[in-house]
């Protein structure tokens, strides 16, 4: 039986969420973290995950559409990265990430990858990352509308990404000190608190300059990464969640954690992603470890991934 694995890295914003749907620059990095797509022979098509709470469905070739309209939403990503390709096999699809879905690390975003890059293999496809990654920020962007390509370029390519501003170019970047990084769950959805920024912006002048205190943020930094100035890194770190926090985008619990972090001399802590909880980054130390645990996020494997998505066949 023929088997088509793809293991794609998860990710943290270090800088630039939400700014960089609205043009300004970002920074992102793929973690160790990770989500595993495995495609195989099969008579019918059948999507499953144990982690992303799917579960074991039936789908229909002739339209690709859900038996059941309840899970459909959950499914869209799926669906739309299988809609991708005009051809279409029967296969056992089987999705299983190391993290719960929807904390801010890219989950959604590393499904369509792993989709993307399993079953265009497993059709005979010799994808490169980049076009991975390009395929998979279209489908995004059909069911999604609203978001940037960071979430979808980031855990395809992998390694420390810059995004700059106004540009479809991506910059791979070389210095990073080591994060420890933590979630907990949201109390919204990415596509809802994105929506809840866009109302912020048709309401308020003030928008469009921290926008652009935001972008300000993310060059600094950039900069201090490549100086491996961790001092003003960390600063940064702050005064960007300071920023995201007057956007409305942090959660109470994400920012007693910065603000305890700061108190205490952490030397960086921000939250990271699309907020309304989800996860934090914060500059790696025992406190850093230490407090995360105390306000109950779980720690997750922050090491730099390198490598982006990878593609293994078997045969058996």
């Amino acid at each position: 039986m023929r088997t088509v694995e793809a293991l794609v890295p998860l990710k943290l914003t270090l800088f630039g969420e939400h700014a960089i749907v609205y043009g300004e620059p970002a920074i992102a990095m793929a973690i160790s973290e990770s989500m595993k797509v495995t495609v195989k022979e099969s008579d019918r098509t059948i999507i499953s995950s144990s982690s992303l709470h799917i579960g074991n469905i039936r789908v229909n070739l002739q339209d690709m559409r859900v038996e059941s309209d309840q899970i459909s939403k959950a499914l869209s990503f799926v669906i739309e990265a299988l809609n991708y390709f005009e051809e279409k096999r029967p296969a056992l699809i089987n999705i299983e990430s190391s993290v719960d879905p929807s904390v801010g690390l890219g989950t959604s975003a590393a499904v369509i990858v792993g989709v993307i890059a399993a079953y265009s293999k497993f059709l005979g496809y010799d994808f490169t990352n980049l076009e991975i990654a390009k395929i998979s920020r279209n489908v995004e962007k059909k069911v999604q509308g609203l978001g940037s390509r960071m979430d979808t370029f980031t855990t395809s390519l992998g390694g420390i990404l810059y995004f700059p501003r106004g540009s479809e170019n991506v910059e791979r970047l070389s210095s990073l000190p080591e994060i420890a990084s933590g979630y907990v769950k949201r109390t919204a959805t990415t596509a809802e608190i994105l929506r809840r920024v866009k109302t912020v912006k048709e309401n308020g002048r003030e928008f469009n300059e921290i926008l652009k205190l935001i972008g300000l943020v993310v060059e600094d930094a950039r900069d201090a990464l490549d100086k491996m100035d961790v001092e003003t890194l960390g600063q940064l770190m702050y005064i960007n969640h300071g920023l995201l926090m007057s956007l409305g985008v942090t959660s109470p619990i994400l920012d007693e954690l910065v603000s305890t972090a700061r108190n205490i001399g952490l030397p960086g802590c921000k939250m990271s992603g699309g907020g309304g909880g989800g996860s934090a980054v914060c500059l790696k130390s025992p406190k850093a470890e230490l407090l995360l645990e105390s306000r109950g996020f779980k720690l997750v494997k922050s090491e730099l991934n390198r490598t982006g998505v990878t593609i293994k066949e078997i045969n058996s």
